[in-house]
């Protein structure tokens, strides 16, 4: 009996331990977002061992390491699934966290890190996508090379440089070691020296039993949904796959007004609008301060207006959220998941037409620089080509 009531005491005492505190849909999404995190980390220092980054062996090593090393398979298939939830839950995180106005009080610069801390995990699907160099990952490229396009007086020296510079070793040096750097030197700021203070092992051991719900669905896409790896060999069809998660997704929807406006506009879009979101998101600790508390009763008038602006806050973020959202649907929807592949393919032969000679010649394909064409080909290569 003695030893029944002992192993209970150290059960309790366990539990007492690791049961999460206060979690709700407040407070969840941002311990998940850094255990996705930490799982990025630890997935891509084993890929790293086998990674080459070479115009001509990259994507073999990536096949190697998918078909022939212990657990290769289903690493790559959790860091990709991993990287799209984690710009999920960052996302919501930040919705959370504006909607609350947690950015006022002392927690303005815990606001700003996770503002620059989104923008990072948008880099980070950006680079990691290029990475395999296969023909998605090429695209990928070219597309980021058309957005920084946009931009007012660098753009065209920017899109130079990335253009003739721009390589899977640097890409692979951006984003395996100059991103990670940047995030923890921001994740100490942001959360990091407060989880020491109450007690790391304790406040991690308890965020990961919150995230066992979440850590189930990712390994559950991973089982389920693998990355495909036998590109080239097998072809497979351009729409296919187009429904499953994949982190591109997120960029490939600021891409969308390449297809839908004319071109004299398309910088509005894709510069100066996130330019404008992204700077108010940052300013916002500095707009909307936290008011003290009047002495006496304030008049309806200014409760009145009060609640008008409050009504505005909120309506501006359910709308800015809203357009997000349907443009991540619509972007998911229009984006063929499986690359260019299946359409050009030398090796494989001609299925819907190899490609031109001066596929990656923009002086005699003038069609490269297009970029509401480019757009168009790579979301309906079948029609527009």
């Amino acid at each position: 009996m003695i030893v029944k009531e002992k192993k209970h005491i150290v059960h309790h005492h366990l539990w007492t331990r690791i049961k999460p505190r206060n979690i709700n849909f407040r407070h969840y999404f941002g311990g998940a977002a850094f255990l996705l995190i930490l799982a990025q980390f630890i997935t891509g220092l084993y890929m790293i061992f086998y990674y080459e980054p070479s115009v001509r062996d990259t994507y073999k090593t990536v096949q190697f390491f998918n078909n022939e090393t212990l657990l290769g398979a289903f690493t790559r298939n959790i860091h990709r699934y991993g990287a799209f939830l984690l710009v999920a839950a960052a996302f919501i995180h930040m919705a959370r966290g504006y909607f609350r106005r947690d950015y006022q009080g002392g927690r303005k610069w815990n606001w700003i890190t996770g503002v620059f801390l989104f923008m990072l995990m948008l880099l980070f699907t950006v680079t990691g996508s290029i990475l395999p160099w296969e023909w998605k990952g090429y695209w990928m490229m070219e597309m980021f090379n058309n957005w920084l396009r946009t931009f007012p007086l660098v753009g065209e020296r920017l899109y130079d440089f990335f253009m003739t510079a721009y390589t899977p070793t640097r890409n692979f040096a951006i984003h395996d070691i100059i991103l990670p750097i940047i995030t923890f030197i921001l994740l100490e700021i942001h959360c990091l020296s407060r989880m020491k203070k109450r007690g790391f092992w304790d406040n991690m051991a308890r965020q990961s039993v919150a995230a066992l719900p979440l850590i189930a669905v990712l390994v559950a896409l991973a089982v389920q949904y693998p990355v495909p790896t036998e590109d080239p060999e097998v072809l497979p069809l351009p729409m296919d796959g187009q429904f499953i998660p994949a982190p591109e997704w997120f960029f490939v929807t600021f891409l969308l007004p390449y297809w839908y406006f004319p071109a004299r506009v398309i910088p509005v879009y894709l510069f100066w609008l996130p330019l404008i979101f992204f700077a108010a998101l940052i300013a916002l600790p500095y707009l909307n301060k936290r008011r003290r508390k009047a002495h006496g009763e304030e008049d309806a008038a200014t409760l009145k207006k009060q609640r008008m602006m409050s009504l505005a806050y909120i309506g501006t973020g359910a709308i800015v959220s809203t357009v997000l959202a349907v443009g991540l649907f619509w972007g998911s929807v229009k984006g063929p998941w499986m690359g260019c592949n299946c359409c050009h393919n030398v090796a494989m032969g001609d299925r819907m037409g190899i490609p031109p000679v001066t596929y990656k010649d923009t002086k005699r394909n003038p069609l490269l620089l297009d970029n509401r064409w480019m757009m168009r080909h790579w979301y309906e290569p079948q029609v527009v080509w």
